[in-house]
């Protein structure tokens, strides 16, 4: 009784597995093309310094998981919102409260990314946006010239040129 009925149900499991696993390639081709993105920029803005702090740990932990190329991380300078209100509506000048907003950023910028991977990237670290937060993305796109248009003449014989006279 050492283990025999749990190796006996260890065989059936491996071989109900093996009768319904396939061996063919699970992933299919569209045939449309993914999109590339130059640059990806990650703005990214709260009002308390340690979730920004952690939420940038984060995220570069994510970039490494998922292999993308995080090119820099800065932060841009806090913006302070402030605004005088007096207690009473009209009379009492000097009692007056002053409140303060503070807002920090810190940015993100990504090179060279695929629109899957980009998409994937986006999605998991924008669920996991801590709450009193927000992020503006801004994504520059990489798009073939359209057929009509062409380089100039003058442009087309002078790269001509230049190419033969490399040749020789």
């Amino acid at each position: 009784m050492s283990g025999g009925r749990g190796e006996r149900r260890k065989c059936q499991t491996t071989n109900q597995v093996s009768q319904y696993s396939t061996s063919e390639s699970l992933v299919t081709s569209t045939g449309k093309k993914d999109e590339l993105y130059r640059q990806l920029t990650l703005e990214i803005k709260g009002h308390d310094s340690a979730i920004l702090n952690s939420y940038q740990k984060f995220t570069a932990m994510a970039a490494k998981e998922l292999g993308v190329n995080i090119v820099s991380m800065y932060d841009p300078p806090r913006i302070f919102t402030r605004m005088s209100l007096m207690k009473s509506v009209f009379v009492h000048k000097k009692h007056f409260h002053q409140y303060e907003m503070r807002t920090m950023y810190k940015v993100f910028q990504i090179k060279h990314i695929t629109g899957s991977t980009a998409s994937t990237f986006l999605e998991y670290i924008q669920r996991n946006l801590p709450e009193g937060m927000a992020m503006k993305v801004t994504k520059i796109q990489i798009e073939q010239l359209p057929s009509h248009i062409k380089p100039p003449a003058d442009a087309a014989n002078q790269i001509q040129s230049s190419q033969q006279t490399t040749k020789h």
